[in-house]
């Protein structure tokens, strides 16, 4: 029994709104940031984009969606497509790993802390190996934008709205990627005078010039904050695997 037409297309327009819905709301967040942003925000960011990508994974399983890509004729788009799926798959594999090394190094800092031992000193190599990890995540994100950039489309409605909301999710993403690299750069990467770590330097090598008392409760803070971003970012890793297999499926078909 064949489904009525109307009702595939109040399906189609539906999951298609779903994703422009999110979309929008994604975009307002990203408007409202005047300067670095803190944990909190990356974290909403995160949450966001994977509500996001769970109204792409039901625009991808409608079977109208998974018969217009799956056209032979538009098999670059697909390509394109898969690979931008694959880039930031990527992307984010490495900013989780990222953070990971970051939450390591806080509980480093923690029980450095509780010890106080003297002879700890914060260190710079790890902090210039995350900067440069940082950066080559960075112009990874770049090169998506360079590659592809928005290309006119020439095809019938239905899957030029499909094609158009998928590049936008993906420039979105980076867009969050890129903001918590922001984060990570100035609450970790280029520390001050006065942040965190020089507190815990000063205070482990110096003598109690700042409260143990306060820097643990700080640091505490810092690793869970950092927790919460590494736990946003698990999430939306699962949810790239789940978008690239789903494309790989329709281009298999």
């Amino acid at each position: 029994m064949h489904m009525p037409k109307i009702i595939i297309y109040a399906q189609r327009n539906g999951q298609t709104l779903q994703v422009e819905e999110e979309l929008t709301s994604l975009k307002t967040w990203e408007a409202s940031i005047s300067c670095i942003p803190d944990a909190e925000t990356i974290c909403t960011g995160l949450t966001s984009l994977d509500r996001l990508y769970a109204c792409v994974d039901n625009l991808l399983c409608l079977p109208l969606s998974q018969q217009a890509l799956s056209d032979h004729q538009h098999e670059k788009l697909v390509d394109e497509l898969q690979d931008r799926s694959m880039r930031l798959l990527d992307i984010c594999g490495s900013v989780r790993d990222l953070v990971t090394q970051v939450k390591e190094h806080v509980r480093d800092v923690q029980s450095a802390l509780r010890r106080r031992k003297g002879d700890f000193i914060i260190d710079a190599s790890f902090l210039k190996r995350l900067r440069k990890d940082a950066n080559r995540s960075i112009a990874d994100m770049k090169q998506i934008d360079h590659i592809y950039g928005s290309k006119p489309l020439n095809l019938d409605p239905y899957l030029s709205s499909v094609i158009r909301v998928l590049r936008d999710v993906s420039e979105i993403s980076i867009s969050v990627f890129g903001l918590l690299l922001s984060f990570l750069s100035v609450s970790i990467l280029k520390p001050k005078s006065s942040s965190k770590w020089s507190k815990v330097s000063k205070f482990i090598q110096k003598g109690p010039a700042v409260s143990k008392d306060q820097l643990t409760i700080s640091i505490e803070a810092l690793d869970y904050k950092i927790e919460s971003i590494e736990g946003g970012l698990e999430c939306m890793f699962r949810r790239l695997i789940r978008t690239r297999t789903s494309l790989l499926n329709i281009l298999s078909h």
